[in-house]
């Protein structure tokens, strides 16, 4: 209920303003410069990609993938191998240990499955959690710079259709971010 009380008065303010937009003294308007406005526009998915320390996660967990594959490969080449040697096996096996022959190959395979899958987690839970290391600090960072112009309302520019250039404070907000925090180390357990 509350959301319609609120979505029908921003309709008619935008009803209000759009008639008596003609008559707006826009030369006074243009005067105003972005520094009174107490409104700021950030490119928070711009930033997030190019911080220094996105750059560098991204760096660790791509390098880490890198040699997760290198032992994903390995396994699979013992397993194929494996899966050569039991075929050869079955006609000199009794039926009954190339069976059981089979479940422990069956096994191995379903444990690089889970360890493959484990793998994948880890990585991306980790990932996800530097994001939120750095997203938190990226909150910080744009408070204090609100803070220290009176800026009153930050928005994301993901949500603005039109904006003057001077509101945008993304560069600043890069700058300072990336001296706050070069680097994200992450953790994840060693390799095996």
């Amino acid at each position: 209920m509350r959301s319609i009380i609120m979505a029908r008065t921003a309709a008619s303010c935008l009803i209000v303003m759009l008639l008596f937009w003609p008559f707006v003294d826009r030369p006074a308007l243009a005067q105003a410069s972005a520094n009174q406005l107490p409104i700021a526009v950030v490119d928070v998915q711009g930033i997030m990609r190019a911080a220094q320390a996105a750059k560098a996660v991204q760096e660790q967990i791509e390098k880490r993938r890198e040699a997760y594959q290198t032992q994903v490969s390995s396994e699979e080449k013992r397993l194929r191998q494996a899966e050569q040697d039991l075929a050869q096996q079955r006609s000199v096996l009794a039926p009954d240990a190339y069976q059981q022959k089979v479940r422990d190959f069956q096994a191995q395979v379903a444990d690089v499955q889970r360890k493959v899958q484990m793998r994948k987690r880890e990585l991306d839970e980790t990932f996800a959690a530097a994001m939120n290391e750095l997203r938190g600090a990226l909150v910080s960072v744009v408070a204090e710079l609100a803070e220290q112009r009176g800026i009153k309302l930050v928005l994301f520019k993901s949500q603005i259709v039109i904006a003057e250039k001077s509101l945008d404070v993304s560069e600043e907000t890069l700058q300072r971010l990336n001296q706050r925090l070069p680097t994200i180390k992450i953790d994840l357990p060693p390799l095996k």
